[in-house]
């Protein structure tokens, strides 16, 4: 019997001794030139970064803890591949993209940290993302120019369900995104709340999102903003098809994060995106195509946003891709007293590289 006991706490030790555990180094590389001419300047030639996919590097990793159960993280910082300096104007942050721990279990994953809220289209735990190149390119013809995105949240964390015969809920709550004050109730908060089916072919998502806003400067009580996002794909074989559907309430910024000047009401708008993705030449052609129309609550002004873009995507290898964009984009009269950045045209040529 004491053989047997201890063979039964030996082979336990051991399994714990020996738990599988990876870590992985990955990360990207894209540049390439633009040539653009926003709407009251001159044109400009420059070297462009991160057109595709973001600059960055990370190191995640992963530990089997048995029995279906394992811990997780990632550290990832972004950079500017033409001057490699860290792309954040603030320069505070070692890991500047996202930086968690998390555990996986029978009943999901929970992850703790520095992570992109749903609607961001950053990071594993954003549900946005419907559109044939989603914020890649210019911000005069892709998704930016439309709707209102959320960003990286601090302080966060974040829920996603197992596998529920291809539907996934998630959550992510983040409790205090600016900082500035040690007192929780005078902190910025964000909720999130979403869905998202998922088979060979089809894709759906919904997702509601609330930025509470306390904290804020100028007036004492801004209202809170709510985001109210659908979006769905379809693959067709010969094509991809995308749609996705935005109703903000009380936000208070524009499109392409553009500030409100005091902003106690914000803005109330409706945005919709529609895109295809071709396979064509062996690469893929990419066609989009996004508007807003909106109101500012504080002073009664109508406001409204449109874009035109394509691209076309060649993968020289598994990793490297080579593509070319042009986008051209409009706003109402509301919106161009702010330095938006959304009237003009763009073109870019470049290559990226993941690793």
């Amino acid at each position: 019997m004491k053989k047997l006991v201890f063979a039964v706490v030996v082979s336990f030790v051991a399994s714990v001794v020996y738990a599988e555990t990876s870590v992985t180094l990955y990360g990207g590389a894209d540049g390439g030139i633009t040539v653009q001419k926003l709407k009251g300047k001159s044109a400009t030639v420059k070297f462009a970064n991160g057109n595709l996919d973001t600059n960055m590097f990370g190191i995640t990793g992963t530990e089997d803890l048995g029995s279906g159960n394992s811990v997780f993280f990632r550290l990832e910082q972004g950079y500017v591949l033409s001057n490699g300096k860290e792309d954040d104007d603030s320069g505070d942050k070692a890991f500047n993209r996202q930086a968690y721990l998390g555990f996986t279990s029978r009943l999901g994953q929970v992850a703790f940290g520095r992570i992109g809220a749903l609607g961001s289209y950053n990071g594993e735990y954003s549900i946005s993302g419907s559109s044939a190149y989603n914020t890649s390119f210019s911000a005069l013809s892709n998704i930016h120019s439309a709707f209102i995105l959320t960003d990286w949240m601090n302080n966060t964390i974040a829920y996603l369900s197992p596998n529920l015969n291809g539907w996934k809920l998630h959550a992510t709550y983040s409790n205090g995104v600016n900082e500035d004050s040690e007192k929780w109730s005078r902190n910025k908060h964000y909720y999130g709340l979403g869905a998202t089916f998922e088979d060979q072919a089809f894709r759906l998502g919904a997702y509601w999102e609330m930025l509470d806003n306390k904290g804020s400067d100028g007036f004492s009580k801004p209202k809170a903003t709510n985001l109210f996002t659908t979006q769905a794909s379809y693959d067709f074989g010969t094509f991809k098809l995308f749609g996705v559907y935005q109703y903000a309430l009380h936000s208070m910024k524009l499109p392409n994060y553009t500030e409100i000047e005091g902003a106690h009401k914000g803005a109330n708008q409706h945005a919709l995106a529609l895109s295809a993705a071709v396979p064509f030449a062996g690469g893929s052609a990419r066609f989009q195509t996004q508007g807003a129309l909106g109101k500012l609550k504080d002073t009664g002004e109508k406001y409204n946003s449109f874009s035109l873009g394509a691209a076309y995507l060649y993968p020289l290898s598994k990793r490297t891709t080579l593509y070319t964009q042009a986008g051209w984009g409009t706003t109402g009269k509301a919106f161009k007293k702010y330095d938006s950045g959304l009237g003009g045209w763009a073109a870019t040529f470049g290559l990226g590289h993941n690793f």
